[in-house]
């Protein structure tokens, strides 16, 4: 089993219907390829965590490095796990730019930040953390 997390930015920012689209189309490609993980958004930026067979997530990321939706991809964490971590889900997402999140047990000013490496870069394990908290939910 093997996790890659990345963050990227988008080339505009999406509305929620074309979240919902994009959400639609991951869960279909990620249920077909037996990949989990969790997508999250916040003001233009994306941050996602694969799992899977090494080499179907290696693919994958392959076409998510090309996708002309986005831009700045940048890897935070690679390895080899003993366990899926988001073993339940086809894709998570959590929208953080939803007013509603504060309502959330466990949200804290973390959430405040951006998605982007220069956030994220001084520590990239706590990426992990972050999306844990989102598959709770």
């Amino acid at each position: 089993m093997f996790h890659l997390v990345y963050v990227s930015s988008a080339i505009k920012y999406f509305n929620n219907n074309e979240l919902v689209e994009l959400l639609n189309k991951a869960r279909e490609k990620n249920h077909r390829l037996g990949i989990t993980g969790m997508l999250l958004y916040k003001d233009g930026n994306f941050m996602q965590a694969l799992e899977g067979d090494k080499s179907v997530v290696c693919d994958l990321f392959e076409t998510i490095l090309v996708d002309p939706r986005h831009h700045g991809l940048i890897t935070l964490v690679e390895d080899e796990i003993e366990n899926p971590i988001f073993s339940d889900w086809s894709m998570g997402f959590c929208n953080l730019s939803n007013p509603e999140i504060q309502k959330l047990p466990g949200y804290t000013s973390f959430m405040y930040n951006s998605l982007s490496y220069e956030n994220n870069k001084d520590d990239p394990s706590g990426v992990l953390e972050l999306l844990k908290l989102f598959r709770k939910r």
